[in-house]
């Protein structure tokens, strides 16, 4: 393989990989003060429940700099978060794992 192929190969791979991260649109930030330091990662995809009974979900937050890998969260994850844009909400999407982004809020 010439060198201008190999370039033009990993000019490609490189924007595949770049573009896997969330949009702006519905990435997040940790609110000023906030932290993450009581969330463990899922183990199995099951989280189970928390010391008040309440079940955990097992997401992925969709941040600024990429998605975090699963962790264990309650419902009140976003109350701990920021979207990047204004006139955007916290939510979480059903899946598997599921997934906490910012859409648009609908009082706009």
């Amino acid at each position: 393989m010439t060198w201008r192929m190999r370039g033009v190969l990993g000019v490609a791979l490189a924007g595949v990989v770049l573009s896997c991260g969330p949009s702006e649109d519905e990435a997040m930030k940790l609110k000023e003060g906030s932290n993450l330091d009581d969330i463990v990662e899922c183990p199995y995809l099951y989280c189970g429940y928390d010391n008040r009974g309440e079940y955990l979900l097992c997401a992925e937050l969709l941040f600024e700099y990429g998605r975090s890998p699963p962790l264990c969260v309650d419902s009140r994850i976003c109350e701990r978060l920021d979207c990047l844009k204004p006139g955007r909400r916290c939510v979480a999407f059903d899946g598997i794992p599921y997934q906490i982004r910012c859409i648009k809020d609908d009082d706009d």
